[in-house]
């Protein structure tokens, strides 16, 4: 069973004043979850069969990947956190919306379908489609519920040649993970994760022209009077993802916090002298 990328990619170090801990995957019977994950998972299941339950830990937070056959023979993988809030389902093409369907159908003719996850926040709906290519490439892509294409996974040969060197540039001694074209209002970027040499992973992103627009960061590698404000503002909250960015707004260079709070997502962003910008709501 698969732990998917989109899904570990949110769940990021806790604010401690030492680097995220080691990630930790185990299988697990559904008497060792928690009872509202026990509740979803139960429901869930229904009359169909209950299979493998992973439960991965990551910096202080877990998620269990759960598979089941529905009584219908089908079988599917649904994640959950902690709380037994749904993060992630996976569908048939039928139980996608109608302009999902088409958008799909679309890509399919580049290649065969192997997977369609709906991925759940507060904030959004997405679905990633897992494709095998005809030159036998697993290939990703993201879709809005709209049917939009948001991001689709390339190699680093289909990149423009400014973009090349700075992943090049980037990753150091570091093995290449993943490449993610990104498209969005603003234009194309390009989204790399990177696996350093002390096998812990490191994203960034850009532009087109190979300017760098953020990177990822720790909370030890931010500033002191960076980490007081992030501190101050988070509290007894959590910390999952700092980018430094290297884009220049009116308020200036910042860092981009993603965190949460009283059970809610609590994003802020940061001035590289600590001065608080404000909210993203």
């Amino acid at each position: 069973m698969r732990i998917k990328p989109s899904i570990l990619g949110v769940i990021c170090c806790a604010i401690t004043v030492a680097a995220c801990a080691d990630d930790r995957s185990r299988t697990v019977k559904l008497s060792e979850t928690p009872p509202a994950v026990q509740n979803v998972i139960t429901a869930r299941v229904g009359d169909g069969k209950l299979g493998e339950i992973d439960r991965t830990t990551e910096g202080g937070d877990t998620v269990y990947d759960v598979g089941l056959t529905g009584n219908d023979g089908q079988d599917r993988d649904f994640t959950l956190a902690e709380d037994g809030t749904l993060m992630s389902t996976q569908l048939t093409l039928v139980e996608t919306p109608v302009a999902v369907q088409k958008s799909i159908q679309t890509l399919a003719k580049e290649g065969e379908v192997e997977s369609i996850d709906k991925s759940i926040d507060e904030l959004n709906i997405t679905f990633d489609i897992s494709l095998t290519m005809k030159d036998g490439r697993e290939k990703g892509f993201t879709l809005d519920d709209d049917g939009t294409l948001l991001s689709m996974e390339v190699a680093l040969t289909e990149t423009p040649a400014a973009v090349q060197k700075t992943i090049q540039a980037e990753s150091g001694e570091g093995k290449l993970a993943s490449i993610d074209k990104m498209f969005d209002e603003d234009g194309i970027s390009y989204d790399v994760t990177v696996t350093a040499t002390n096998g812990r992973e490191k994203s960034f992103s850009m532009a087109e022209d190979g300017q760098l627009i953020s990177r990822q960061v720790t909370l030890p590698e931010t500033p002191p009077s960076v980490r007081r404000t992030i501190k101050e503002k988070i509290g007894d909250g959590k910390v999952l993802r700092i980018d430094k960015s290297f884009v220049k707004s009116h308020a200036g260079m910042a860092f981009e916090v993603q965190g949460r709070k009283d059970g809610k997502p609590f994003d802020f962003r940061v001035g590289p002298a600590g001065r608080f910008f404000g909210r993203d709501d």
